[in-house]
């Protein structure tokens, strides 16, 4: 991610039952970790878990999303 090699790798997933937040502990996760630059949100729509238009409509994720990250030289996905 950003040019060097990853220590570790770990696979990571985020599950829970609706409204629990998993939207928005993606966003956070990211945005710690410098992958993005600005949080987004379920009312704004501009999340990268909910990048679908039902999504964004529905106000909730309807498919399952893929993100990676790195911190302290261990990529997680």
């Amino acid at each position: 991610m950003n040019g060097k090699a990853c220590k570790a790798t770990r696979n990571v997933a985020i599950v829970g039952p609706y409204l629990s937040g998993k939207t928005t502990l993606l966003e956070s996760l990211l945005s710690v970790t410098g992958r993005i630059s600005r949080k987004g949100t379920v009312k704004e729509g501009n999340t990268v878990g909910d990048n679908a238009t039902e999504a964004r409509q529905r106000q909730m994720s309807v498919e399952v999303t893929a993100a990676s990250t790195e911190y302290q030289d261990i990529c997680f996905n």
